[in-house]
């Protein structure tokens, strides 16, 4: 079968490795170098979510749309030519957490090692999702165009992979940091209400930092960001370096913020250090979805209760998206202190935005999911 294979040209034989399973693609990759190096070539859709336990998975992909209740290995791209390959890795345990003051001692050195692998604080699991991750970057990252990664953080070690070997393919990259369903473990349920906390991680994809090596991610088309703490300063970077950026999705996200927004949108602000010329594009300008879910620092000023300004100052806070004109789509959805009758008014008066989801709250973070006991 390699001898076959290897008088074909190289566009039938990825052609051919499309059909494979995920499973399948690295037992073929495994047979040889040259079909190791197919293999590598071959994967440009990966989805890779690691977590504690399988219960927290599958609800993780049912949400984000990764899967269906029928299918958990591999998905197919809603009409790409592509297979998407989508990999739930869990973390082996044979028991419960204990909480770290509850120490355990034993002299079986088996039992011993295991207790010292097993993570016990949130910080431990983080890095252990990172961990694999990075692996997974390093031998498949450059060939990557899409790319969506689930766990509770992004820490030095993952964004310097990200960085690194992802700056030049990568398209469309998801990073989703937010799940609420979870509430043991070493995850506490208002987690998942605040963003994640700053870091200088974030600086590995726009390439400074003491662990860049790369010049950073540069071609994205498309960027989601949920339950991230990334600094306005730094998504600012971060989209400047991606002129070619159409959609940007956040959702309990750090960065958007006032100072953000305002330069996205092309007004004066503290970011904006250059005098830009009349007529000059706008930051965003070229954005046609532009998504502010579950974000509750969007105003530099609230509005009162009761407040009707006139027609032509109805969108005052929200100036900047006079400056988005590509966009085509626009979400303030779950955020708070956001008057809906006055973003619905502004749109009918100013903005005209085909697609607008007006901010209001769809769902309680305080409620419980209804889980499967053979899913634990």
């Amino acid at each position: 079968m390699t001898d076959c294979i290897r008088t074909l040209p190289p566009e039938i034989v990825l052609q051919i490795l499309s059909y494979l399973s995920f499973e399948d693609l690295l037992a073929f990759g495994a047979t040889c170098h040259s079909n190791y190096e197919y293999h590598i070539v071959s994967l440009k859709r990966l989805r890779l979510g690691i977590f504690e336990k399988r219960v927290h998975s599958v609800i993780s992909l049912l949400q984000a749309g990764w899967a269906n209740p029928d299918q958990f290995v591999r998905l197919w791209g809603n009409g790409e030519e592509e297979p998407s390959y989508t990999i739930s890795v869990v973390h082996p345990q044979s028991r419960t957490f204990k909480r770290e003051s509850k120490r355990e001692y034993t002299n079986d050195p088996r039992r011993r090692a295991s207790m010292h692998d097993r993570p016990r604080t949130q910080e431990q699991m983080v890095r252990l999702q990172n961990q694999i991750f990075s692996r997974a970057l390093r031998k498949y990252g450059p060939s990557l165009r899409y790319l969506e990664f689930m766990a509770y953080d992004l820490n030095l070690d993952g964004a310097a992979a990200l960085g690194s070997k992802c700056q030049h393919t990568l398209r469309h990259l998801a990073l989703r940091f937010e799940h609420p369903h979870i509430r043991d473990g070493l995850m506490r349920p208002t987690t998942w209400h605040q963003p994640a906390p700053a870091s200088e991680a974030w600086n590995s994809l726009i390439g400074i930092g003491s662990r860049c090596k790369s010049s950073g991610l540069q071609n994205l088309e498309t960027l989601i960001l949920e339950r991230a703490g990334i600094t306005p300063w730094q998504l600012m970077m971060l989209v400047k370096r991606n002129p070619g950026l159409r959609t940007l999705k956040l959702r309990t996200c750090r960065g958007a913020r006032p100072e953000f927004l305002f330069w996205l949108g092309g007004i004066k602000n503290e970011f904006d250090e250059s005098d830009r010329r009349a007529g000059e594009p706008v930051p965003g300008a070229k954005l046609e979805v532009f998504w502010l879910e579950h974000c509750h620092k969007i105003l530099e000023n609230p509005i009162g209760e009761g407040e009707s300004p006139a027609d032509e100052e109805c969108d005052a806070g929200f100036e900047w998206v006079r400056g988005l004109k590509s966009l085509q789509s626009l979400s303030f959805s779950e955020s708070a202190n956001i008057p809906s009758e006055l973003v619905n008014r502004a749109n009918k008066a100013i903005w005209k935005i085909p697609d607008i989801i007006l901010p209001y709250c769809l769902y309680d973070e305080n409620a419980s999911i209804a889980v499967d006991p053979r899913w634990k």
